[in-house]
């Protein structure tokens, strides 16, 4: 207990160190696959959509699509000697008769789940109360397209505001993500310009997550189904965020999937580990035997 108590005060320090650095490079570190319909506490492990850092060093929050029996996993992911090792700790219910998740952030201060929910015309940002059920805290306006919502999420490091970002919108490329206030609903929209890729016959390019490296960056992950040539295109984007202009502009991308050994998957989630030297992915499967659950470390370089 002593030795795990030192390392939270630890990463603690050192973490708001790293707030004020930039991602240079990523790394690729490991991945692994998860077994098609793998079976935990009578519960399957797919569709996942959402991870965070859970506050524990190792320790993380999964979430699922799951529109029947809503709920999220506490997982346990090490990395050691090159390697990533992973077990599921618990099945954790959420109090509602159904749920359509896709991004899951913790407030580290105040130990609150937030949830981003995408329907097929309209997203929510709802909060966990402490009986499992859940509280919209906002809902999105007519500019999401159709089952294109609110994919991404993210926390600065006061955990006062959150980043939230519309997979795509009408005037694609362009699309949003959104800053807001959580104390006095403030909301500022700031733009930001998707790649077109040559063989997104289905224009299906969107953001599918983000997360908050300081006040002037962020990252973004764009992930692209190609079904012309049954190719999944994913890239992470440092994109600077412009307060005058309202705009996050991308400047460098950290790292292109294609260049990885083996094929991605669905990619939808994405969090820090616990002292910001690695970050994981995960893919969503979508309950298909086609489709694999994938989850894929790298290392981080900064600048």
């Amino acid at each position: 207990m002593k030795r795990l108590f030192i390392l939270i005060i630890l990463t603690v320090f050192f973490t708001g160190k790293l707030f004020t650095q930039n991602i240079d490079t990523l790394i690729f570190y490991d991945y692994k696959i998860i077994p098609l319909h793998y079976k935990f506490q009578n519960t399957v492990f797919e569709e996942i959509s959402g991870i965070d850092y859970a506050g524990i060093p190792g320790k993380y929050y999964l979430l699922p699509q799951s529109d029947f029996n809503p709920h999220y996993f506490l997982c346990t992911i090490n990395e050691h000697k090159n390697q990533i090792t992973w077990h599921l700790d618990s099945v954790i219910s959420i109090n509602a008769k159904d749920f359509d998740g896709e991004s899951i952030r913790l407030n580290q201060k105040t130990h609150e789940i937030f949830l981003t929910e995408e329907l097929t015309k309209q997203s929510f940002l709802k909060k966990i109360n402490s009986d499992g059920t859940v509280k919209t805290i906002l809902q999105s306006d007519s500019s999401q397209k159709f089952n294109r919502g609110w994919e991404g999420m993210t926390f600065d490091n006061t955990y006062e505001n959150l980043f939230i970002s519309l997979e795509q919108s009408y005037n694609k490329p362009i699309t949003d993500i959104l800053k807001y206030n959580i104390s006095s609903g403030k909301i500022d929209t700031f733009k930001y310009k998707l790649d077109i890729l040559p063989d997104d016959t289905r224009n299906d390019n969107g953001i599918t997550e983000i997360l908050y490296v300081n006040d002037t960056s962020l990252l973004i992950l764009e992930r692209d189904w190609q079904k012309s040539t049954k190719h999944t295109s994913v890239r992470v984007y440092n994109g600077i965020i412009d307060y005058e202009t309202k705009k996050v502009k991308k400047t460098k991308c950290l790292f292109n999937f294609d260049n990885l050994y083996f094929k991605p998957d669905n990619v939808e989630a994405m969090t820090f580990n616990a002292d910001r030297s690695k970050i994981l992915f995960m893919t969503d499967d979508n309950k298909s035997k086609h489709q694999q659950t994938q989850i894929i470390c790298f290392k981080i370089e900064y600048n």
